[in-house]
């Protein structure tokens, strides 16, 4: 872990916001080639980004909006402290080939067409493999300029489960669930909200597709803004401000069948104009 202090400044187009890394990032981080990830933080605020190479061993970091309004930049030279880590992405890719044991038996084909939201559940209990599988499935998912803003609470104690259904009748499904998902989206890496809502989003659908693929059954409740439900999530969960809960997916053995309903429809498709 590097910890220095820079300046955070326009760069020479006055389009970007940057900070010149005050060291040769190849050799500190001992990466010959191929792109530079790091994280850590700026005055105490958390980061993740692509260090870009001027050449001659000189690296910058841009800030996008939302991180220059997190740490208070306006606009104008100001000096920040600074920690910085190289992210080994190698070795994250090949992690599940340690922490997760499960096959899926269907095709993604298959899957899409025959997931369905399944609300009743058996007692059986679901194995921490297949939740790790789970989670990575939903960090496999496209985010806006690859800032994967998303974090995931997973829920297991039944007493929990019970009080979020108690309060939320759409949510009565958690009571018997094998546990639940909380899919919330960090603020301070995404500052546009219709990205971090659909970064999120699509995190969610990758999720409930794993669990079907894996032979579960999984069904998402949304969490509609300023409601009692989600100040009781942000309350139970103890979310900091930058955290945003967007969805709550259930999952567990599936108890109940649901007769399979076709879904295309020709009115809802349009080529080149409506």
């Amino acid at each position: 872990m590097e910890r220095f202090n820079a300046l955070i400044k326009k760069d020479g187009s006055g389009r970007l916001t940057i900070i010149e890394i005050p060291f040769n990032a190849k050799e500190v981080f001992h990466k010959s080639r191929g792109a530079i990830y790091v994280s850590g933080t700026i005055n105490g605020i958390e980061y993740r980004s692509k260090l870009l190479s001027r050449g001659s061993g000189k690296f910058v970091m841009v800030l996008d909006k939302a991180m220059q309004k997190s740490i208070g930049f306006d606009g104008q030279e100001m000096t920040v402290n600074i920690t910085m880590a190289s992210e080994d992405l190698e070795a994250v890719a090949g992690e599940p080939d340690k922490i997760v044991d499960v096959t899926c038996g269907l095709d993604v084909l298959t899957a899409i067409k025959t997931r369905q939201s399944i609300r009743k559940f058996t007692a059986k209990p679901v194995s921490e493999d297949m939740v790790s599988a789970i989670l990575y499935a939903g960090m496999c998912a496209p985010t806006a300029k690859d800032k994967r803003p998303y974090h995931f609470i997973v829920i297991r104690d039944r007493c929990v489960l019970s009080m979020l259904a108690q309060q939320n009748s759409n949510a009565a499904m958690l009571e018997s669930s094998a546990g639940a998902i909380i899919v919330c989206g960090d603020k301070s890496r995404e500052g546009i909200k219709e990205f971090l809502y659909a970064d999120c989003a699509a995190a969610a659908q990758n999720i409930l597709l794993c669990i079907h693929g894996l032979g579960l059954g999984g069904v998402w409740c949304g969490v509609v803004p300023n409601s009692d439900w989600r100040k009781l999530l942000i309350g139970q969960l103890a979310l900091p401000n930058k955290l945003e809960p967007i969805s709550v997916i259930a999952f567990g053995w599936p108890d109940e069948e649901k007769e399979l309903c076709p879904r295309w429809e020709t009115a809802k498709v349009h080529y080149d104009k409506w």
